[in-house]
């Protein structure tokens, strides 16, 4: 094949990839930029901070302070606000959706109703929460296992379980882990990931045990976790205030594989690439950074290009088919 093919034949994959790929969605520090053939911008003026979707639709948190739906005919309304606590993520499950909140706190929102589920005060080891700053612990990120469980991140206190929608909580893994994302993967039960300070901790067995993976990275402190098939992509810097980010890749079933990202990406970013702004879609990787990049991947994270700069800072980001 000539030179000439060649080049036709990679354009052609590159459209059909292009083609193929989920739609790329970031909320950023002034509204929600849909990248696709025409880029264009939702809620302009808000502040996006948390997405999720599922077959309803887009839900956004905006503003730290209201929860917004996007149904099926592109049209936003605002389903919930609240004027005392910071709003921080949000998980869609069954006919609701979660909200984690300042304060160590969950709302539930169902049928355009709001009532605070619980603020974990009676959970064994409560009084051991804290902040590295003094303040009271936060609800960093959200995830639901296979079966139902459900499962908080508190930052700083570990990682609760409930097995009965929220009706008890149990404690899984050592505050002092300093977990900053929790993750289950699809199709693999029992099976849960955090992102956390000591680097990469798994559980095989619903958060009953844990063990910790540090193997090959620059550093252990580690922001945002997400998988791509059998692939497991970490965002990982020096700590909270660096000049030295990656992003990593490991087989799901390979401890102590990590290896760095670094084609079509810079040798290091200058700032963490923080939780909720790593997104999956069997082999479709992306990524926001907070000078306004998006990174994307076609090959669970062995090849990148970047799709977008100059945005205002990424605060999380979302696929979507």
């Amino acid at each position: 094949m000539n030179d000439s093919a060649q080049q036709l034949t990679a354009q052609v994959e590159h459209t059909l990839a292009d083609v193929n790929s989920p739609l790329i969605i970031a909320g950023t520090s002034n509204g929600l930029v849909f990248l696709n053939s025409e880029r264009h911008v939702e809620l302009e003026g808000y502040s996006i901070t948390a997405l999720a979707s599922r077959s309803d639709g887009l839900w956004a948190i905006a503003d730290y302070n209201s929860v917004w739906h996007r149904n099926s005919n592109s049209k936003w309304h605002r389903v919930a606000l609240v004027n005392d606590l910071q709003l921080n993520c949000l998980l869609p499950i069954k006919d609701a959706v979660l909200v984690g909140t300042s304060g160590a706190c969950l709302i539930h929102i169902t049928d355009g109703n709001m009532h605070r589920m619980n603020c974990f005060e009676s959970v064994e080891g409560r009084e051991e929460w804290y902040t590295p700053w003094g303040g009271p612990p936060d609800v960093r990120s959200l995830a639901m296992g296979q079966s139902g469980e459900l499962y908080v991140n508190v930052h700083v206190g570990g990682i609760l379980r409930s097995n009965d929608q929220g009706q008890s909580w149990q404690p899984t893994i050592d505050v002092d882990a300093d977990v900053h994302e929790v993750q289950t993967v699809p199709d693999y039960p029992g099976l849960v990931l955090a992102a956390t300070a000591q680097g990469l901790a798994t559980s095989q067995d619903s958060g009953n045990s844990w063990s910790f993976d540090r193997t090959n990275l620059h550093a252990p402190y580690s922001r945002a976790v997400a998988v791509c098939k059998d692939t497991i992509l970490m965002t990982t810097s020096t700590g909270p205030r660096t000049n030295k980010a990656a992003i990593y890749r490991r087989s799901l079933n390979q401890p102590g594989t990590f290896e760095k990202c670094e084609q079509g990406l810079p040798d290091w970013f200058l700032d963490n690439i923080d939780t909720g702004t790593l997104a999956t879609s069997e082999n479709f990787v992306a990524f926001g950074t907070s000078e306004g990049q998006i990174f994307r991947s076609n090959d669970a994270g062995l090849t990148w290009q970047q799709i977008a700069a100059g945005l205002t800072p990424i605060r999380c980001l979302n696929l979507s088919q």
